[in-house]
């Protein structure tokens, strides 16, 4: 075979051909190519999980609400009495796993629950007060409501009033409580009643086992004082 001018044998040798080069840069490009495709597959699969996950979340959210104070309800009798409640409220669209629960008084626990009724009333306004009682912490489906503490008031007369109006300092004054509660897929949030505002999300609600739950706390309490007495 001849060779062209100025060229040699091993040169002929040591230089790839067009088309071999041409088909190099075809193949990597179309490995690129496919890289690319399957890493944007990844980010859209990992974007619809996402979003599935977020829509499922959301279908299942509890939103704990809490009442606190003074309510005229009827009676079976069909008369009208004063009460005090605290009441928790699931308004969401899922089951709330309640974890923890806490009474304070300007921010501080009220852990004792003589303390508690010495916030809330006079002691005259205890000695007419009936009292209905139920731990707070638990599970609370959508929808429905505890009352993990009620006194019905019976006929207080214009004590309730002067009460409330502040005869004997600001009524309630500072009583607060504390609500953490999680859903279903263990995503959780804290909800004050004096802070009248949405719940806010926490990271976890610090409970292991046993649930904090300040009311239980109380009855507890209540029946020790009783057991004692007797």
């Amino acid at each position: 075979m001849a060779v062209p001018p100025g060229a040699t044998d091993d040169n002929q040798m040591s230089s790839p051909s067009k088309s071999l080069l041409k088909r190099i840069d075809i193949g990597l490009m179309t490995g690129l190519c496919a890289l690319l495709i399957s890493f944007v597959g990844i980010l859209t699969s990992r974007a619809t999980f996402k979003m599935n996950q977020e829509t499922q979340k959301a279908r299942v959210l509890p939103i704990i609400d809490i009442d606190l104070g003074y309510l005229t309800k009827a009676t079976a009798r069909g008369d009208v009495q004063p009460h005090f409640e605290i009441t928790l409220n699931n308004f969401g669209t899922g089951l709330a796993n309640i974890q923890s629960v806490s009474v304070l008084q300007k921010g501080e626990p009220v852990t004792g629950y003589k303390a508690f009724e010495d916030a809330i009333m006079t002691p005259r306004l205890r000695g007419w007060a009936r009292l209905t009682e139920k731990p707070a912490a638990g599970y609370l489906r959508a929808g429905d409501s505890v009352t993990p503490i009620s006194f019905s008031m019976g006929s207080p007369g214009s004590e309730l009033t002067a009460y409330l109006r502040g005869q004997w300092g600001t009524p309630m004054d500072g009583v607060d409580v504390s609500v953490c509660y999680c859903s279903v897929f263990d995503d959780c949030w804290t909800v004050k009643f004096l802070d009248k505002k949405a719940p806010q999300p926490a990271k976890d609600c610090g409970i292991t086992d046993i649930p904090k739950d300040n009311f239980q706390t109380y009855i507890d309490q209540r029946a020790a004082a009783r057991q004692k007495s007797n």
